[in-house]
């Protein structure tokens, strides 16, 4: 065989054996036995929970601690975790938002990058995940974030099947990196967003992390009527819920069956809702309305760009805690 057709061949064989890891990884669906918190669904039948099954939440306290106490990864999974972080840019960058309204599917967009120092966690174990914001020139963006609910920088991390959820607010220092403790509760992928607003702008930005291990993947849950967590039930009522349209999200909390009339702010608005599309994890701007509509009501506004299934997490306080419940949301045509 002459020199070219054995370069050709060796390089097929490499594009071969590449695209089955990739085949792999896609497949891969995490789970997590952590903390409980409950999932609820509406009486129309078109929301569905978890109330039967474990979903790890946490809140800024705990996040707090969890960062004081957090180590950091192994050298090396540094640096695997960023040698993936840069073969995930070089694969998205190009992918952009969704013209619907949804982001979190690219690592880059809009002239910013999102670049985690490690990608590669050992689970159960804490660790520190920091990561930059690259601004259009390639530099670590050092000032100009924006409050949005408070919050420079709202950090997002969820295990593929939603059984994980994490909502944090990492530090940054003056050499622009963010820090934060974190600790992947079982084997698995999971996804993080980087939720920001420049110059006016709001960008959300995703990346893969990875727990290596064995792990079984569980489908989104059975239909629930309502929600609890921690004492209180939570029922959503999604009113006008269909695809490319306008969804009001009504969710009423309790304790001991009465209204819970004291709900205290959380990111500065009765409650904060994150909303994620089956199957690409794609992430959809929510905007809370402040008005309530009754005691313990707590109410959105969403545009659901597609039909199919989407995760919902709502975080609400009361009692100086914040707690946190999750939907699985089935949007018709």
């Amino acid at each position: 065989m002459s020199v070219p057709a054995r370069l050709a061949a060796f390089a097929a064989l490499l594009a071969l054996t590449f695209g089955g890891a990739v085949l792999v990884g896609g497949a891969i669906d995490p789970t997590s036995e952590a903390e409980t918190s409950r999932g609820a669904g509406s009486s129309h039948g078109a929301v569905t929970s978890h109330a039967d099954e474990e979903m790890s939440t946490m809140d800024d306290h705990e996040a707090e601690h969890a960062h004081d106490a957090a180590g950091t990864a192994t050298d090396a999974q540094d640096a695997a975790g960023t040698a993936t972080a840069a073969h995930g840019a070089a694969g998205t960058a190009t992918a952009g938002g969704d013209a619907a309204g949804v982001e979190g599917l690219a690592v880059s967009d809009g002239g910013y990058t999102f670049a985690p120092a490690q990608t590669f966690f050992t689970a159960g174990q804490p660790s520190e995940l920091s990561f930059r914001i690259l601004g259009p020139a390639g530099d670590a963006v050092r000032a100009g974030y924006e409050l949005e609910s408070e919050r420079e920088l709202h950090l997002i991390v969820v295990s593929r099947d939603g059984r994980f959820y994490r909502h944090l607010h990492p530090r940054r220092d003056a050499a622009g990196v963010w820090s934060t403790g974190l600790t992947l509760p079982s084997a698995g992928v999971y996804r993080a967003y980087a939720d920001f607003q420049i110059d006016g702008e709001r960008h959300v930005l995703g990346a893969d992390l990875f727990a290596p291990g064995q792990f079984t993947p569980r489908p989104l849950p059975a239909p629930r009527p309502t929600a609890s967590s921690d004492g209180y039930g939570v029922a959503l009522a999604a009113d006008a819920v269909a695809a490319g349209g306008d969804a009001t999200l009504t969710f009423r909390v309790t304790q001991d069956g009465r209204p819970v009339a004291d709900l205290q702010p959380y990111l500065g608005a009765m409650g904060h809702l994150v909303a994620l599309r089956e199957g690409d994890l794609a992430y959809l701007h929510v905007h809370p309305d402040e008005t309530s509509p009754a005691p313990g009501a707590i109410r959105f506004m969403a545009d659901f760009p597609s039909a199919g299934r989407y995760r919902l997490f709502l975080q609400f306080k009361d009692a100086a805690a914040v707690h946190t419940v999750a939907y699985t949301l089935a949007v018709p045509r």
